[in-house]
């Protein structure tokens, strides 16, 4: 997969094209947290938040692309707080025809090189859920470990999900 796939940043695209994509992610995995439409209700919204993050030092946002078409992104935010700026978090989505495939994979090891990389980021956090074995599986086989099992983190529909609290160093 990693011939087939390559990585560009966000300011590479239209931002028009991005927020289609990840609207996409949200709206085909049951496994995201929020309401894509309520959090980004326009694409000025998406392109503002996702700006104020990259202003933050050590922030990027990645978009995995195959055959010139965006299939996934990762957005790793630095913690501003002067006691946390060695710190960050991961989100990550992949395009429902390219799951399994390899691609959040390539996506995820290339972000973690390019923050050990930039040398600010020490250590990595990510929520993922409990019930979602391939992602966690992901996150285990990059070197994540788990700090903690958050019980009926997410609730949808009135069905409660744990949510797990994953960490790892790259310095």
């Amino acid at each position: 997969m990693k011939n087939e796939v390559s990585i560009k940043e966000f300011q590479d695209f239209d931002v028009g094209d991005i927020y289609k994509i990840v609207r996409q992610i949200y709206l085909t995995s049951g496994f995201m947290s929020d309401d894509f439409d309520r959090k980004f209700p326009s694409i000025a919204h998406f392109n503002k938040h996702f700006l104020q993050i990259l202003e933050k030092r050590s922030s990027f946002f990645l978009v995995a692309i195959s055959q010139n078409k965006p299939v996934g992104y990762l957005v790793l935010e630095a913690n501003p707080a002067k006691n946390l700026r060695h710190t960050a978090t991961l989100n990550m989505g992949v395009t429902d025809k390219f799951r399994g495939m390899g691609v959040g994979k390539y996506l995820l090891g290339q972000s973690l090189q390019k923050a050990k990389d930039d040398g600010c980021t020490e250590i990595v956090y990510l929520m993922v859920r409990a019930d979602h074995g391939g992602a966690i599986q992901l996150y285990k086989n990059a070197g994540f470990h788990t700090l903690t099992k958050l019980e009926k983190d997410t609730k949808i529909n009135n069905e409660y999900f744990d949510g797990l609290l994953m960490r790892k160093f790259i310095q």
